[in-house]
């Protein structure tokens, strides 16, 4: 397992989708009620980059289908067996976000 240091917490917003590309594999970052979540930046359904979509209520909208996951443990809410991975975050001493990628 790796761990990357990507954003400063004060660069996110709040509830806004950031893509970042760790190890070769995009990922859709953002903060949620001030904590940061991380999620696999693809929908399982049509592929759509979920970075491209929104975030609402600690749930990533997918652009393209109006799929809806819930970011704490990557569950698409209409079909709980389909899920996107989820990544581990943590926040540094000095607020850097940082992000484990297996």
């Amino acid at each position: 397992m790796e761990i990357h240091k990507v954003v400063h917490l004060d660069d996110l917003q709040e509830s806004r989708p950031h893509q970042v590309v760790l190890d070769g594999r995009q990922i859709l970052l953002t903060k949620v009620y001030g904590q940061p979540l991380a999620v696999a930046d693809a929908c399982p359904v049509d592929g759509a980059a979920l970075s491209e979509g929104t975030v609402v209520g600690g749930r990533a909208v997918c652009p393209m289908g109006g799929c809806s996951f819930r970011l704490a443990d990557g569950e698409l809410l209409s079909d709980p067996g389909m899920h996107v991975d989820v990544f581990a975050t943590r926040l540094t001493a000095d607020n850097w976000v940082e992000i484990e990628v297996p």
